[in-house]
């Protein structure tokens, strides 16, 4: 408060003694009294405050809905008449508050919360959130804001904390985009096709007419005096590699389509989910770059070691060191974020695939047939290729009638509003849909009320449950 308003009442106060009026020494004494009070209360009220976010799950299934609890603690004897908290939420999910109003600045949503708090007293409120949006979401800055309890002045002060929610994308059955139900890559004689790994060598056996010269066993033949040939160990896995073609597709108005891109992951994350479950080894690569909020405000022990021997070197050439370090870090950040998984079959394996294609962003990176090219020679022998792309160009055919050569089987799954592409020799082409089909596959989740679960009916008029996802 203002000095003038304790020499005001000060003045009230000693007036009242050289008049001996009672009521002035009163007003006076009041006056007093309520300018302390608010100092106290505007100095005290947000110290020993604590203001935490707490999540059910941190990495949750595309459509599920998660608990959201926001917490706050008095730990002093100074009562808070209100405290109002406002916290920056992400603006593509859906909350069951309506105390959630959009910020016009910075294009997030503000959940909003008044409190009155004892002494020593928590309070927790808990809200219920849809994951309907695939990618990282951020929690923060919240806003703290209170005064006294006569509303004269207030004091506000910001938490920097931010927390991170991972949405998986959505993963539908194949069929729901229109691909064949039992082989949509092609069909099989066997369920299972037996390979031969070159690599591992578990016997010998006599030479039979056919064999390949490379077969031959030359030590085994020299001890038998007779023809001997290899016997490698069998493998049962099928191989098939993603390759994913992530590019911000704009029209004649520069207006970016983020359904087709969320089309083409959800696509890519059906089909490794579709062929982890029919025991492929799955891997994916990617023309883009990962977004990984959470790791970008610090520097790991072994960045901040090679920073300093940087330095060291460079000795009195400070800027020097700075641009080599600038370079460092984007290298290092970059090789962190590239989307390279080789191919495996475990389970963790499900877990990377999902979590890079939530982290997935739209980024202006290298031409997929770049990438299809770059890894065409470290293709396991017999793997089906499939290509995932919103755009064919001269040069992607090129490169995919390379692979095709090179003995792998290719699909092409086509994302876009317009006209499926030409069939291809010896390429499978199939066209998923475009904004229209990601909207129906979404609808599901988004017309309910958050709290409740979607169901679509079935052929024969039943209530089914969507599927939510894949399950970790």
């Amino acid at each position: 408060m203002s000095k003038q308003w304790y020499y005001i009442s000060l003045l009230i106060f000693l007036i009242s003694f050289l008049l001996r009026q009672p009521l002035l020494l009163v007003i006076g004494l009041l006056g007093l009294l309520v300018v302390g009070m608010a100092d106290i209360w505007i100095n005290y009220c947000l110290r020993n405050l604590r203001y935490t976010r707490q999540f059910s799950e941190r990495r949750v299934l595309f459509g599920e809905d998660i608990t959201l609890s926001l917490s706050v603690e008095n730990a002093k004897l100074l009562p808070l008449p209100w405290l109002e908290v406002e916290d920056s939420v992400p603006n593509s999910l859906s909350f069951s508050d309506p105390r959630v109003r959009i910020s016009l600045t910075t294009n997030r949503a503000l959940l909003e919360n008044l409190f009155s708090l004892r002494w020593y007293e928590r309070v927790t409120r808990r809200y219920t959130v849809r994951c309907t949006a695939r990618g990282v979401h951020s929690f923060g800055p919240a806003t703290l804001r209170s005064g006294d309890v006569f509303g004269f002045q207030h004091r506000e002060e910001t938490m920097g904390d931010r927390q991170y929610l991972l949405v998986y994308p959505l993963v539908v059955p194949l069929t729901r985009f229109g691909l064949p139900a039992r082989y949509p890559f092609g069909d099989y004689q066997t369920p299972r096709r037996i390979l031969e790994d070159p690599s591992r060598v578990i016997g010998v056996r006599d030479y039979t007419y056919g064999d390949e010269l490379r077969r031959v066993h030359w030590k085994a033949t020299a001890r038998a005096m007779k023809l001997q040939s290899k016997v490698y160990q069998p493998t049962t896995t099928y191989t098939l590699v993603l390759f994913l073609n992530v590019m911000a597709q704009m029209d004649v108005w520069y207006g970016f389509h983020p359904e087709l891109t969320e089309l083409s992951i959800c696509a890519a994350a059906s089909v490794a989910d579709w062929a982890l479950d029919h025991g492929y080894a799955v891997g994916l690569y990617a023309n883009t770059v990962m977004y990984m909020p959470e790791l970008s405000t610090s520097l790991s022990a072994a960045e901040v070691q090679a920073f300093s021997t940087i330095e060291a070197a460079a000795g009195g050439q400070g800027a020097t060191a700075r641009e080599h370090n600038v370079d460092a870090v984007i290298a290092e950040q970059l090789k962190r974020r590239r989307i390279h998984l080789p191919p495996a079959s475990n389970e963790e394996q499900r877990k990377r695939i999902m979590e890079t294609l939530a982290r997935i962003q739209t980024y202006f990176g290298n031409a997929i047939e770049d990438v299809i090219r770059t890894e065409r020679s470290r293709l396991p022998a017999g793997a089906t290729v499939v290509v995932v792309t919103g755009t064919i160009s001269e040069a992607l055919l090129e490169t995919l009638e390379r692979v095709r050569q090179s003995g792998h089987a290719v699909t092409l799954l086509f994302v876009g509003d317009g006209p499926a592409p030409r069939k291809l020799a010896g390429v499978s082409v199939y066209r998923l849909g475009g904004e229209s089909t990601w909207q129906e596959l979404v609808a599901g989740y988004t017309r309910m009320p958050v709290g409740t679960t979607p169901a679509e009916e079935d052929a024969d008029g039943t209530r089914q449950p969507l599927p939510a996802g894949f399950r970790l």
